[in-house]
């Protein structure tokens, strides 16, 4: 499973805590509350091993990282703690709607054009997408990805790798913080497996990595939002059909 999620990332770039978060629930046994838990770790860490390359190519802007992260703390703690409350159906259902969004999100950007000009009138978006990437992030165990990204090229007017590359950076500070904030979630987690998870994908994104090259990457997005909303149609049908 983590060298399919490692995979995943190397070749999209995103999408690891949507994949990751189902197989926790469905093919390991864990509640809700820990398989959104232990996706922060395997995040985490895909994040910033992600974000080391983009760092040494330039391709990261620190100071708006930061700025993004700090201004989603509020959201990233108010979400945590929202997640020991939530009944475990809702969590699911809403993590269902979140891969719809992803899809969408993915399915939009595979036919997006880079941005010619910094679209700066957009500033009042920052704080708004900050606090609901941080609340998604702490409900959900979910980087975001697919929103932070389209709200730095809306805001900073940043072409797509930088601000792919700034988004892991902010995923990865994300997710830190919000499994922190889950520290009374820890000891119901066997961290065996997701630390197993976490192995296995950063040997599925090396090897993902270097087959990627000459596949189309318009391809690979518009089937993976594919797969995203054929896995929401599952949990939504096991959730309310086949458990009813």
């Amino acid at each position: 499973m983590g060298m399919a999620i490692g995979a995943v990332l190397g070749l999209i770039g995103a999408g690891g805590a949507v994949v990751a978060v189902p197989a926790f629930i469905y093919l390991f046994g864990f509640a809700p509350l820990e398989a959104t838990t232990a996706s922060l770790a395997v995040v985490a860490v895909s994040a910033a091993t992600g974000a080391i390359p983009r760092i040494r190519l330039n391709q990261v802007r620190m100071r708006q990282a930061l700025l993004f992260w700090g201004l989603g703390i509020v959201g990233t703690f108010a979400g945590s703690r929202l997640a020991t409350v939530i009944p475990e159906v809702v969590v699911i259902a809403g993590f269902a709607v979140v891969m719809l969004g992803a899809a969408f999100a993915m399915w939009r950007k595979s036919s997006a054009v880079e941005p010619t000009e910094a679209a700066h009138t957009a500033r009042w978006l920052l704080p708004v997408v900050a606090v609901a990437i941080g609340l998604l992030t702490g409900i959900f165990g979910v980087g975001g990805g697919f929103l932070i990204v389209p709200a730095l090229v809306l805001v900073f007017g940043f072409p797509f790798a930088i601000a792919t590359g700034t988004s892991l950076v902010v995923v990865a500070l994300n997710s830190v913080t919000a499994l922190a904030f889950k520290y009374d979630t820890w000891g119901q987690i066997p961290w065996h497996i997701p630390l197993l998870v976490i192995l296995g994908g950063l040997i599925g994104s090396v090897v993902a990595s270097t087959l990627n090259h000459g596949i189309s990457q318009r391809l690979l997005e518009r089937a993976f939002a594919v797969l995203l909303v054929v896995l929401a149609a599952w949990m939504a049908v096991s959730t309310f059909v086949l458990s009813a």
